[in-house]
Formats: structure tokens, sequence, C-alpha cells
């Protein structure tokens, strides 16, 4: 996503945990205007205790003041797989919850529109008070209202 959205060149590739440091990438948006955003490698269970590099992540986590969660669609349980990602936040620093935050579906390109409308009524009832969004990077999909959500959430 970070390679799609900015001029970043992250490393790519096809398994978990391809991304081993912090990224950043400023966003060209609309009327030549910008904003960064962080690639942060992904965060496993056990972080806030140190497993892995989970406390060099999560301090990073700590200076973004709107967190986007990024979870693959056909990872097997959504919603474990995010409350996995806040229970590690919370045990690491409660406050950072304080912080907007958002669900971004990423490789939606992969479901039908059958499919994509039976994950939304999951997701409606999953994520009542967190926004989501589908997305595809290699499809092109849902990326500009990604920014303009982004941008709406920083700009509030």
């Amino acid at each position: 996503m970070l390679s799609v959205l900015t001029s970043a060149k992250p490393k790519i590739a096809d398994y978990p945990f391809t991304t081993l440091k912090p990224n950043l990438g400023i966003v060209a948006y609309r009327d030549f205007q910008s904003f960064v955003i962080a690639d942060i490698p992904g965060i496993i269970e056990g972080a806030a205790e140190g497993k892995g590099l989970g406390h060099y992540f999560l301090r990073h986590i700590e200076r973004n003041s709107t967190l986007l969660f990024l979870v693959s669609v056909d990872t097997p349980d959504i919603k474990a797989e995010y409350d996995i990602l806040v229970n590690e936040l919370t045990k690491y620093n409660p406050e950072m919850l304080d912080k907007e935050r958002m669900l971004v579906i990423s490789k939606c390109d992969m479901l039908d529109d059958e499919l994509k409308a039976e994950l939304k009524i999951q997701l409606d009832k999953d994520f009542k008070n967190i926004p989501y969004l589908f997305i595809s990077s290699v499809a092109q999909q849902g990326l500009t209202e990604l920014k303009d959500k982004l941008w709406a959430m920083l700009n509030e």
C-alpha cells in the first residue's frame, strides 16, 4: 500500500513480515497538499512484552496521530486479527487507543460483489464504532477514498 500511495520503495514480497523496519512515505493529496504515512512492520501477539522487535515497532506507533490497521481479506478471522493488534497496543500503552483509528481490508480484488456484501454485513456487526474500508493496491481500488478518509481524520 505504501508504494502505491507514495513514492516510497519498500521491500514487497508475498509473505508475512516482509517489512522489517518502519518506512515513511509522503502522500500527495488534492490541491498540492500532502501528509506522511508510516508503514510499521506487523505486530505479533506478545509484542507488548518485547516478543520479536515489538517494543521497537510499538514506539514508532506512539508517534502517529492516527492509526490505520491493515488486515488482508484472506486472513481467516479479521476481527480476531484486529483484536490482537488492539490488545498489544493496550498492553503497551493504553493511551494509544485514544487516537482515531480505521480498519483497512486489503486485497479486496480477491472478492466478488457477493462475497464483499457478505463481509460487509459481518464487519458492520464486528466494527460498529470503527470505520472500515476495502482497498486493493494491485487493482488500484479504494485508494482515493482511503486518502480522502485519512486526510479528513488528520484534519478534524
